[in-house]
């Protein structure tokens, strides 16, 4: 089966559905119409009895950058939060699948895109790419993606990244747990070797163990992610928040931008 969307492409074949994020042109950026495709997308693996393995990957050079904040601000400087419900919706749906999720990091992954690698059950990467969460740049705060995180990350790992804004190389975000393997022999080497894997595995017991881990922190999971939801509609409440925000989107220098002028102090050994 085939299904071609505008924004997403969706095949299953020998029991392995390939969901890919096909929007290069836009950075894989994530807006309403890409976040229902991709939550069709999963529905459709997970609802198909020839499906074993799901996996998502992307077409350009960055897997994904993140949420579309035109989508978010369509509207002007008032916020709709109908994306940020269906992002949260579809890293649910990717967590709680009852079918392996592997993805396929071979672009860089900013913002949001980090979400949707933390959510998966096992991430394969090139050792070049580059892990960022971008959000306090922006004026954003990572409250949707943050609980997933803490699924694979540290409290002081998530806050370093955030805080930072540094970029972390595939080898470094392995070392941290973000990634579970380095594509060193290529791509779809490695990932074939994984899905061979998971191919002699039972299916049953593979989503009895994914159910079984998820009675330790999935409800949990829920509850953190619509206190998320919570957080960011307040955040956006701000006036001075989403107009620095929109101005952003639309190209513009938000007021905190700022160039720091070097401190010259020796500091002693």
């Amino acid at each position: 089966m085939e299904l071609k969307l505008k924004a997403i492409e969706y095949q299953i074949d020998s029991g392995v559905a390939h969901i890919t994020l096909s929007a290069p042109e836009a950075g894989n950026a994530l807006n309403g119409e890409m976040l229902a495709q991709f939550y069709q997308a999963l529905q459709n693996a997970i609802a198909d009895a020839t499906c074993r393995v799901i996996v998502i990957s992307s077409i350009g050079a960055d897997f994904c950058t993140g949420m579309d904040f035109n989508a978010i601000f369509a509207n002007g400087s008032r916020p709709n939060l109908g994306p940020l419900q269906a992002f949260r919706d579809c890293l649910l749906l990717i967590y709680s699948s009852p079918k392996p999720v592997i993805t396929c990091v071979t672009g860089n992954v900013t913002g949001g895109g980090v979400g949707i690698v933390a959510a998966s059950d096992i991430v394969l990467a090139e050792e070049n790419v580059l892990f960022m969460l971008s959000e306090v740049l922006v004026g954003m705060i990572p409250a949707v993606i943050t609980p997933f995180l803490l699924c694979r990350l540290s409290s002081s790992q998530v806050k370093y990244l955030t805080l930072s804004s540094r970029g972390i190389d595939g080898n470094e975000a392995k070392n941290w747990g973000l990634v579970d393997e380095i594509a060193s022999d290529g791509m779809n080497d490695t990932l074939n070797r994984q899905i061979q894997r998971l191919f002699y595995s039972s299916p049953e017991a593979i989503a009895e163990s994914k159910q079984y881990f998820d009675t330790f922190i999935g409800q949990d999971l829920r509850h953190q992610t619509e206190f998320a939801m919570q957080r960011l509609q307040k955040w956006l409440e701000q006036p001075k928040i989403t107009t620095a925000i929109h101005q952003f989107s639309e190209g513009y220098s938000p007021p905190w931008f700022q160039k720091y002028r070097r401190n010259t102090t020796n500091y002693p050994k």
